[in-house]
C-alpha cells in the first residue's frame, strides 16, 4: 500500500499534487507551516485519505513523525520567488538547503522508498540568483543522499508554472492582476525572453506519475510546457483575450535575474525531458486566471 507525504501541501505546487495523489486514492499527508484543513478536498478524497499536518520542515521531530509509514515524500516547501531570495539570501538557504537535509534525514530514519525533489530549470544554468543557488545545493544533498544510504530520488525541474490558485508573486497571476487593475505591467526585462509554460494541473499528475514509474528512478526529469511563447506574444494574447489595448513597459536598466531564452548552460547531468500525453492550452489557462483574479477583485471590492 502506497503513503505519500507532500512538505508545502498547502503551497501552490503541493496543493495540486495533493490532490492528484488523493484522485488515485493514495493515502497522503500533507505537511505545512500553514493551518490546513481536509474541507477543500471534499468529493475527491474520503475522510481516511487525508491527513492534514501543521509543521515547519526545520522541525525534525515533527518530520519524523509525519513521514512515520510513508513510500514516498514530495518535498515541495521552499522560498521560490527569486526576488525575495535576494533580500534574505541567509534564510533562503536556511528554509531551502538546510530544510531539504531534515527533509532527507527524516526520510533516510523512517526507510522511505524513494525521495522527489521540486527543483527547478535555473538550476541547469547561471541564472535565478540565492533561489538557483538553494535549489542546486538541495539536488546535491539528494544525490549524495542516494549514494551513501540508498534513498531512491526524482529531481523534477519545473519550467514556468501557471494557473488558478497561485501565489500572489506568480508572474502570470501578478500580469493578470496589474492588467486587470490597472490596465498595464512593467516587466524587467527583454520583450524576445522566451518561456515554455505548464499549467500547475499538468505539472502536478505529470509528478505524481513520475513517482509511480521505475524509470524514473535516481533521475531529473524536466517538467515544462510544450507551448514556447516570447514575452510578447504572451502580452499580445492578453490583450487580445481582454479585448482592449494594455500597456507594456520593458525597463532593461535593472540586471537581470531571470534567463532570456534559455536557462541552461553546458552542463554533464542531462535531464529527462518528459512529454505531456495531454496539457492546457496556455490561452485556456490565461482566460481561466483572469477569471480568478477577476472573481477576487471582485470580492475585495464589496
Amino acid at each position: 500500500m502506497i503513503k505519500a507525504l507532500v512538505t508545502g501541501g498547502n503551497g501552490f505546487l503541493g496543493h495540486y499534487i495533493v490532490r492528484h495523489l488523493l484522485k488515485r486514492r493514495i493515502e497522503t499527508v500533507s505537511f505545512d507551516e500553514r493551518k490546513m484543513t481536509d474541507s477543500e478536498y471534499e468529493g475527491i478524497s474520503s475522510s481516511s485519505d487525508l491527513t492534514c499536518i501543521q509543521g515547519d520542515i526545520l522541525d525534525r521531530k515533527a518530520l519524523r513523525d509525519a513521514m512515520d509509514g510513508c513510500s514516498l515524500v514530495f518535498h515541495t516547501a521552499a522560498i521560490a520567488d527569486i526576488d525575495e531570495t535576494r533580500k534574505i539570501p541567509t534564510r533562503t538557504m536556511e528554509v531551502n538547503v538546510l530544510g531539504t537535509a531534515m527533509c532527507l534525514e527524516a526520510a533516510h530514519q523512517c526507510d522511505v522508498r524513494r525521495f522527489l525533489y521540486a527543483s527547478s530549470v535555473y538550476t541547469g544554468g547561471n541564472w535565478g540568483s540565492f533561489y538557483r543557488v538553494s535549489k542546486t545545493a538541495g539536488e546535491l544533498l539528494v544525490k549524495a543522499y542516494e549514494e551513501e544510504f540508498g534513498l531512491e530520488y526524482s529531481i523534477l525541474k519545473y519550467g514556468s508554472l501557471y494557473g488558478r490558485e497561485a501565489n500572489h508573486w506568480n508572474f502570470i497571476y501578478g500580469i493578470c492582476k496589474s492588467l486587470l487593475m490597472d490596465g498595464e505591467y512593467t516587466y524587467t526585462n527583454s520583450p524576445d525572453s522566451m518561456r515554455e509554460y505548464i499549467h500547475i494541473d499538468d505539472a502536478a499528475r505529470e509528478t505524481v506519475s513520475i513517482s509511480l514509474a521505475q524509470e524514473y528512478i535516481n533521475k531529473s526529469v524536466l517538467i515544462t510546457g510544450h507551448q514556447r511563447l516570447k514575452i510578447k506574444e504572451l502580452f499580445d494574447t492578453l490583450e487580445e483575450i481582454l479585448g482592449k489595448k494594455i500597456k507594456i513597459h520593458y525597463n532593461t536598466s535593472i540586471p537581470p535575474r531571470h534567463y532570456i531564452r534559455t536557462p541552461y548552460s553546458f552542463e554533464r547531468d542531462v535531464p529527462v525531458r518528459v512529454n505531456l500525453s495531454q496539457y492546457i492550452d496556455i490561452s485556456e489557462g490565461i482566460l481561466d486566471c483572469l477569471n480568478e483574479v477577476q472573481n477576487e477583485i471582485d470580492e475585495t471590492s464589496r
